[in-house]
């Protein structure tokens, strides 16, 4: 037998590849490299977007071409299962929650779905990317988002504990792993389901409590709603230098009437009282945020107040969304704003941020850095390496340097990343 995965969206949805791979090797099921050499071939899909669902119903109708069997996964499969069955009758459902079931999936007849409401983490995950690893330590959150169809792929809180991951995360590196990115659906809500408080801390201190210093662990994204009731220890945390400092916390947009139509529960005051206290606490924090553009109410005023955000304060990295209506959400039934105006505004915005994007990484050129390597560009066959904050930089190295660390000198920046020498190999 000889599977096929193909994965789209978050990290989440690369953590449950992850699971389902180590699931086949278990059963020494073949892994294979493309669509031609496999007997039954995965789907893991994300549906986050508009443009996002079209591609994933286009690329199944594309597999299902083969005539092999398909299991479609991830976010669609439990948000939109009619749509699936529009373009594949015969594909297998195999929802977020029920990926433990994979080798079901797989004996299964044509068209059966699978349905578990909450998931089971039977298994974690004991794959590694290179020198990476992603390990999930969670699913669902506590909010309710009106423009998120995520929240009806994945509904439920669902935390593993805490001894549980610190057993992964050793695994992960005893396999080769040096950077560990720990990854939830909202991660600053970890634990609260099975400990009854915020439990990201504890979880935080348990694997730095590991004795080894070959290891730096990258933090997914924070809710500022929740991580502001302990951003002190947070901040304690981040101290540690195998603790990236670089911290994603989506505020979604800048103005906070638009925030009260997403049903955010925070003020974009928050957020920025947040940033201003990392920044004075960390020196060089990177800080990211996620800003959606032409969500229902947001008028002009509306639009400037994110773009002021971005500009006024010097977000390092923004991720810009435009926005699309999903199904079965509220934000979907509000008056929506014309395609034409959200595509100006979202093109605008993000030539604004590159600009301000690029004024930060220009700062590093000429300076001289410690990297670790912890990726290979296939398609130009180089090396990038990562500073402490996170930070990008394209190096003259090739795969050979993969997990070692490294003193670079900046020659050239734009706005995404950093452009480096190496000075030195460690």
């Amino acid at each position: 037998m000889k599977i096929y995965i193909e994965t789209y969206g978050c990290a989440l949805n690369r953590a449950d590849t992850n699971i389902i791979k180590t699931l086949l090797i278990e059963k020494k099921i073949e892994i294979v490299d493309s669509p031609r050499e496999a007997d039954v071939i995965i789907l893991n899909t994300c549906v986050v977007r508009y443009d996002t669902e079209v591609r994933m119903l286009k690329r199944l109708e594309e597999l299902s071409k083969t005539g092999k069997k398909i299991i479609v996964s991830g976010c669609m499969a439990r948000a939109l299962p009619i749509k699936i069955r529009s373009v594949n009758p015969k594909a297998v459902l195999l929802p977020p929650q029920s990926i433990h079931r994979i080798y079901e999936a797989i004996n299964a007849d044509d068209g059966y779905i699978f349905f578990d409401e909450i998931k089971t983490f039977t298994v974690m995950p004991k794959i590694i990317d290179g020198v990476k690893a992603t390990i999930p330590v969670a699913e669902g959150c506590l909010d309710e988002c009106s423009f998120c169809i995520v929240k009806i792929a994945r509904p439920h809180l669902k935390s593993i504990p805490i001894e549980n991951i610190v057993n992964a995360v050793k695994e992960v590196i005893s396999m080769g792993a040096i950077e560990i990115e720990i990854t939830a659906q909202d991660l600053s809500v970890y634990g609260y389901d099975i400990y009854g408080e915020y439990a990201l801390p504890k979880l935080l201190e348990s694997i730095l409590e590991i004795e080894r210093e070959d290891f730096v662990i990258r933090i997914g994204q924070l809710n500022p709603r929740h991580l502001v009731n302990y951003l002190d220890r947070f901040i304690a945390i981040l101290r540690d230098p195998r603790v990236y400092k670089h911290v994603h916390i989506p505020v979604q947009s800048g103005n906070n009437r638009v925030l009260e139509a997403m049903n955010r529960k925070h003020g974009v005051e928050l957020f920025l009282d947040i940033i201003s206290e990392l920044r004075k606490k960390i020196e060089g924090i990177q800080i990211a945020t996620d800003i959606i553009v032409g969500h229902p109410g947001e008028d002009e005023e509306a639009f400037m107040d994110s773009v002021k955000l971005i500009t006024e304060n010097y977000i390092d990295r923004v991720h810009i969304a435009r926005y699309s209506p999903r199904p079965l959400t509220r934000s979907s039934l509000m008056k929506q704003i014309p395609d034409p105006i959200k595509k100006s505004r979202s093109s605008y915005i993000e030539k604004i941020y590159e600009v301000v994007a690029y004024e930060v990484n220009r700062e590093y050129i000429g300076s001289i850095a410690e990297v670790w390597i912890t990726e290979i560009d296939s398609r130009r066959n180089i090396a990038i390496g990562r500073l402490f904050n996170y930070r990008p930089v394209v190096l003259d190295r090739g795969p050979e340097a993969l997990g070692r660390k490294a003193f670079v000198e900046i020659r050239d920046a734009t706005f995404y990343d950093l452009r480096g020498i190496v000075k030195e190999l460690v």
